[in-house]
């Protein structure tokens, strides 16, 4: 194709400003097709902002945004993208509709006569797409305004709630949806979000039904990646249709004086919320079209989303309706306490001299949340001496230096930063969340990580719960006659790494029943004890064993190595060469997965996911590096997590299957573990059930041995204590 270049200014200029640009803007009408490359062309072009965004977007069928290929250099991730980007324009040139607008038929049906007359064309259609809009994220605290459906690409219709609710039959409360929604394959934007709404409010169910999202993450599994607008954007020809809602959404705010934050779409007329929604039904059908028949055709990809991402959702929407039982009077107990704490951490530091010097000095009262005055505090009035610096080149007052340097002020800082974050972050979230069972129901994601290992999002992030301080754990306490129960794979990501290697020497610790770390500080210190006595005997070699593995494990070098088990960079690297002495087949499972991601730029995991790593050809090669080792890493990780959720999901369906949902309550999934509040007299079969789902042969296990469960009871989950079975 024939293409011109023309640049915003003629003079050559680092960065452009509005006052720079002398092209005249009028000879861009005269063609069919613009390239915006770059953030600043982008700007100025079209007014839009985002070049990452809208990347290899056709956008007001005139403009293809592409970013600036100098980027690749920085940034060699961004390569096939752009790559793509560029590719499309003799495609967009060459199609017949280009330019022209395609007919859509988008229709609000706020009667009962226009609702009765679409009926038919679900009834008979095969596949629906089923999207709603909200009021809330949560069902329990939001209603449902709307339902978009459509049973073909082009066409949305928008269900005001009103109208379905009005022909619900008064004996059976159910209505002509539940019928369809029954027999019908549905397709969703985020399944689980849609139908914990839809079944909590109206009792709909779906047994056959695809996810967009979940096709996609397949597809790629970079986080953030997944939303619907953004990938409608991208795979779609409805453009950046939620411009307008957002354009809309902030000058209601600003009109109404509200935060952005507490908008909802409650606010929005139905001529505005409307069409959206019809959008959305329409881009997902759109993204059905294309994602399926692609995920369909990969073997691997087929089998993840059918046996593991599906069958996830519905466990998850189960474990996200249960929620966790909390002792509320125990939580506003705690908010008061560390109230108090939080106050005299705050007169420790306020009444220390060094502190009454610097606002002597400064002329200002001391703020403990300043970065700015904490370095003034410990490096300029206390004279201590700082150890390392940001990026910016500032001395640094985060955690690991005010650990360093032992100062009475700086552990007054520390903990009035804990309980400043404990007191905020979780308590107040906590207290604002529970619904009125006293049960705090949050969300998980099956899409919010790389590695497949869930993520945790809504009133409380479970997954970073602090671990050292048990305050929150104990909050969660199990109703009279239940006890918590938390389930944990035993070392994990050491069974798993020696399952994938193969590796004798790491397979023969799990076979003999002994503790792994001081199996191996007995090989590769010859201490003179036996395995058993290793951890009372020689603590610090079983320690410097356990650095030693996951250094391995991870590709640390022999100095990070050195600095973790605490030896020397000489010695740390004769553990190492003994090591592999012993591993040899983790070595070579360690080398060739390397040469695999190093050669190819992604790698499979034993389950089916697809790690993309395009930084492998960074020409930087601490970039390339590390790329290639969260590539191995994510091949054990992985699998330890989807053995873990492999083992929720069938746990889940035994539970529905025996009816006994109200006495064994799975209600949080962290990393490796699986927590659930369960009947007393049922503590015994659940742990054994649990074990038994966990255990269960994958083909990704050593015969004969499979993965340990280690399992703890107690009232609250922040008082466990370790659990011995009954004997049959």
């Amino acid at each position: 194709e024939d293409y011109d270049i023309h640049f915003l200014c003629s003079d050559n200029k680092e960065k452009i400003l509005k006052k720079d640009i002398d092209m005249d803007m009028s000879i861009l009408d005269n063609y069919k097709l613009i390239c915006p490359i770059g953030a600043e062309s982008l700007k100025y072009i079209t007014g839009i902002t985002g070049i990452t965004k809208y990347n290899g977007v056709h956008l007001e069928k005139k403009y293809l945004p592409i970013m600036n290929p100098n980027l690749i250099i920085f940034k060699p991730q961004y390569e096939d993208e752009i790559i793509k980007a560029f590719n499309k324009i003799p495609d967009i040139l060459a199609e017949e509709d280009f330019g022209k607008t395609i007919e859509k038929y988008y229709k609000i049906i706020d009667n009962e006569y226009d609702y009765a007359m679409y009926l038919p064309k679900l009834i008979e259609a095969d596949t629906i797409v089923v999207d709603i809009e909200t009021s809330s994220l949560s069902p329990r605290t939001g209603q449902v305004l709307g339902i978009a459906l459509s049973t073909q690409i082009n066409e949305g219709i928008y269900v005001l709630t009103d109208v379905i609710e009005a022909s619900f039959d008064e004996e059976s409360d159910e209505c002509e949806l539940h019928k369809i929604f029954r027999n019908t394959h549905c397709v969703f934007h985020n399944a689980k979000f849609d139908i914990a709404f839809l079944k909590y409010h109206y009792g709909f169910e779906f047994p056959s039904f695809d996810d967009t999202m979940l096709l996609h993450y397949c597809l790629e599994e970079a986080v953030g990646t997944h939303g619907l607008k953004p990938l409608a954007l991208r795979f779609t020809d409805l453009g950046d249709y939620e411009r307008e809602l957002d354009d809309y959404k902030k000058s209601f705010a600003r009109k109404n004086k509200i935060k952005l934050e507490d908008f909802n779409y409650g606010m929005l007329p139905v001529d505005i919320l409307g069409p959206y929604a019809c959008k959305d039904a329409d881009a997902t059908f759109q993204l059905h079209e294309k994602f399926k028949p692609i995920v369909e055709d990969n073997q691997r990809f087929n089998k993840l989303y059918n046996e593991i991402l599906l069958p996830a959702t519905r466990a998850l929407m189960t474990l996200e309706d249960n929620g966790g039982p909390i002792d509320v009077d125990a939580l506003k107990s705690l908010d008061k306490n560390y109230a108090i704490d939080i106050e005299e951490c705050e007169n420790e530091i306020f009444l220390h001299e060094a502190v009454k010097r610097f606002e002597r000095v400064y002329e200002k009262t001391f703020n403990p949340n300043s970065t700015m005055q904490l370095r003034d505090l410990f490096f300029t009035i206390l004279k201590l001496k700082p150890t390392k610096k940001t990026a910016t080149g500032a001395w640094s007052v985060d955690k690991e230096v005010l650990q360093e340097l032992k100062h009475p002020l700086a552990e007054a800082v520390l903990d009035l930063r804990e309980k400043n974050k404990l007191k905020g972050t979780y308590i107040a979230n906590i207290l604002k969340g529970i619904n009125k069972d006293k049960r705090l129901r949050s969300g998980f994601n099956i899409h919010g990580t790389t590695s497949g290992r869930l993520s945790s999002s809504g009133v409380l992030n479970y997954q970073n719960i602090p671990r050292d301080n048990k305050d929150i754990k104990k909050m969660f306490k199990a109703r009279p006659g239940f006890k918590i129960v938390q389930g944990d794979l035993g070392t994990a990501e050491v069974y798993y790494a020696a399952v994938l290697s193969s590796d004798k020497f790491l397979q023969k610790a799990f076979i003999d029943k002994l503790d792994f770390h001081s199996y191996v500080a007995k090989q590769i210190f010859n201490l003179p004890c036996e395995v058993n006595e290793v951890k009372s005997l020689f603590p610090d070699k079983r320690q410097h064993a356990k650095a030693i593995t996951f250094g391995i494990m991870y590709q640390a070098g022999p100095a990070k190595i050195a600095e973790t088990a605490e030896v020397t960079v000489t010695e740390a690297k004769m553990f190492m060469n003994k090591y592999f002495k012993e591993a040899r087949q983790l070595k070579r499972f360690i080398d060739n997965s390397n040469v695999f991601i190093e050669n190819n730029s992604y790698i499979y995991s034993f389950f089916g996911r697809k790690r993309r790593l395009p930084e492998a050809r960074s020409e930087n090669k601490g970039v390339a590096k590390h790329a290639i080792r969260s590539g191995v890493n994510f091949l054990v990780q992985s699998v330890a997590s989807d053995i873990n959720l492999l083992g929720v999901i069938d746990l889940i369906k035994w539970v529905e299957s025996k009816n006994i949902g109200n006495q064994i309550i799975p209600f949080t999934v962290v990393h490796d573990s699986i927590v659930s509040e369960v009947k007393e007299e049922l503590v015994d079969k659940y742990i054994k059930k649990a074990k038994q789902f966990i255990q269960q042969e994958r083909g990704c296990s050593i015969e004969g041995c499979p993965i340990e469960m280690v399992f703890e009871v107690g009232n609250t989950w922040g008082n466990l204590e370790s659990y011995q079975e009954k004997n049959e």
